[in-house]
């Protein structure tokens, strides 16, 4: 039964969070029961409220009838009112979708656009719409998550909560009828033209026939699965976590511990849904783990690269550094490691240290300030050694670096020339002679 008590009392253990007298509340109102009834309850609930209408266009007389209806009964509650025209079927045209997906583009588009910080948008949404979504998703296909239907709270894009979910459309009726309110119908909701409205007219009626509380018991379920999903995900997220290497600042998994999971979807979408991927990608996802080295999937934010056994994540935004070096004494952090500057005087017992790490350039060959930034495609160098120039990208190709290493090196450069690939070779124009007087030696050392 809904009555003002039974909401106030759904409220405080839902929404703890959300007070009637201290936030905003905005209530999408399409002058149908739902919305009516949910902006009444509110306006008892004392609460601070706009209602927000949207005429679509679509029904002739009819959607003039309805934002008439709203704007009097806005007026009737002595509350704030804000009403939206536009032509859905121009928009749903013009951007070549479906009219039902256009109609709820164009509303949360628009209740977004009028939120402002800390304000809550509410919507009327009921026991029965969640049966029928519950159902639709099953009819579809989906997973664990498509069972649990409708959040009655969101806070993403849009602060929004649904306080009447958990009641169904006959209670919400009886407290329209209770208190005496009237409202309209809309006449497109006894046609079958939708499947939601299929699933609502003929399925969900003959269900009922059997079980007649159908719709209280798939809300019911769609709740005790929420709880399963989150008992799932915690262990998911703590499955993947022990497993996750970090090498040189790149989340890794080993493709032995992978396996242990890989036949099993739902361990798999656990992992990847957060880089982007979608549902129908978990196919692609396990024939990765037997691809030849360097093979990757990607995503519009990442990318999943195999390389030596391991399945890589790389960001696609990884940013470009551009470090100025004012002083050859000191320290520089980068983004992936860490380079020490010394000046030292060029003895002939100077200790070299052979290590790639480590750069011996002559001071009298540079010109400061110097700078450490990313390589690029368009670089190119003379490895120490040989007396031609190579391109940069060949060269970091032929040390066989993974895709997400090879996107890490620096280089320390004087003006256009480079003069280390850091970790990796000196450029010969910067070598020490034995016409060397004092030697910057930069050492390197990376995250890993």
């Amino acid at each position: 039964m809904l009555t003002l008590e039974n909401f106030t009392k759904h409220w405080e253990k839902k929404f703890p969070a959300l007070s009637f007298k201290q936030q905003h509340f905005l209530i999408a109102i399409s002058g149908g029961v739902d919305s009516i009834v949910l902006a009444h309850l509110m306006h008892r609930c004392k609460a601070n409220i706009t209602l927000a209408h949207v005429n679509f266009q679509l029904r002739a007389e009819e959607s003039v009838r309805d934002e008439n209806f709203v704007r009097a009964f806005a007026k009737q509650l002595n509350v704030p009112l804000k009403v939206h025209n536009i032509d859905t079927n121009k928009y749903a045209a013009t951007y070549k979708m479906g009219l039902q997906e256009a109609a709820r583009e164009i509303r949360y588009a628009w209740f977004e656009s009028l939120l402002a910080k800390e304000e809550v948008l509410l919507t009327a949404h009921h026991a029965d719409d969640q049966a029928e979504t519950v159902l639709m998703q099953l009819f579809r296909g989906t997973g664990l998550h498509g069972l649990t239907g409708i959040p009655a709270r969101r806070n993403d894009v849009l602060n929004l909560a649904r306080p009447l979910l958990p009641f169904t459309k006959a209670q919400i009726k009886q407290y329209a009828t209770s208190n005496g309110l009237s409202f309209v119908e809309d006449s497109s909701n006894s046609k079958d033209d939708y499947t939601r409205n299929l699933i609502r007219n003929k399925i969900i009626p003959q269900i009922q026939e059997v079980y007649a509380n159908v719709n209280e018991n798939i809300f019911s379920t769609a709740e005790k699965l929420k709880e399963a999903e989150a008992i799932v995900e915690a262990s998911v997220a703590l499955f993947w976590k022990k497993g996750f290497k970090i090498k040189k600042g790149i989340p890794s998994l080993p493709i032995s511990y992978f396996n242990k999971v890989k036949d099993n979807a739902t361990y798999t979408w656990g992992l990847i849904q957060s880089y982007g991927f979608k549902p129908a990608q978990i196919t692609e996802v396990h024939k990765l783990l037997e691809a030849s080295n360097g093979a990757y999937i990607a995503t519009p934010s990442h990318r999943f690269i195999k390389y030596n056994q391991v399945i890589q994540m790389v960001s696609n935004d990884t940013p470009k550094e551009h470090l100025i070096i004012y002083v050859g004494e000191g320290v520089l952090q980068t983004k992936y490691g860490t380079l020490h500057l010394e000046i030292l005087e060029a003895k002939e017992n100077l200790n070299i240290d052979p290590s790639s790490k480590i750069a011996y350039i002559d001071t009298a060959k540079l010109d400061w300030p110097i700078l450490f930034r990313t390589w690029q495609s368009t670089d190119y160098f003379y490895p120490l050694g040989l007396r031609k120039k190579k391109k940069l990208n060949h060269f970091l190709g032929s040390l066989k670096l993974s895709p997400a290493i090879k996107e890490q090196v620096g280089i320390v450069a004087v003006g256009d020339k480079i003069c280390w690939v850091v970790g990796h070779r000196l450029d010969d124009r910067f070598k020490i002679t034995p016409q060397t007087t004092k030697v910057l030696k930069i050492t390197y050392q990376d995250k890993s």
